[in-house]
């Protein structure tokens, strides 16, 4: 059960990955259509993606590596069989 918050972080991820790249993308190819400038925009949105992209998911991976020791910090000791009454 205490696993299950790291769990919202596998989707976060995935959202991490896809988002700004498909993001950026459409803003380029809206530029393009809408004021008709070149295929430069298009590479310039698609490298600002991935820039993008590659931040986020160091941030996210640096969240998730701190929440995956805060969870392994909390285990409880299991109780010995000599231990008990």
């Amino acid at each position: 059960m205490k696993y299950w918050s790291l769990l919202v972080w596998v989707t976060q991820f995935g959202f991490s990955v896809l988002f700004p790249v498909c993001f950026f993308l459409l803003l380029g190819s809206w530029l393009q259509n809408s004021y008709g400038w070149g295929q430069w925009v298009m590479i310039l949105c698609g490298i600002l993606g991935v820039l993008t992209t590659v931040r986020t998911v160091s941030s996210c991976i640096r969240s998730l590596r701190k929440e995956a020791e805060e969870a392994s910090d909390r285990e409880e000791t299991p109780m010995a069989f000599n231990e008990h009454e």
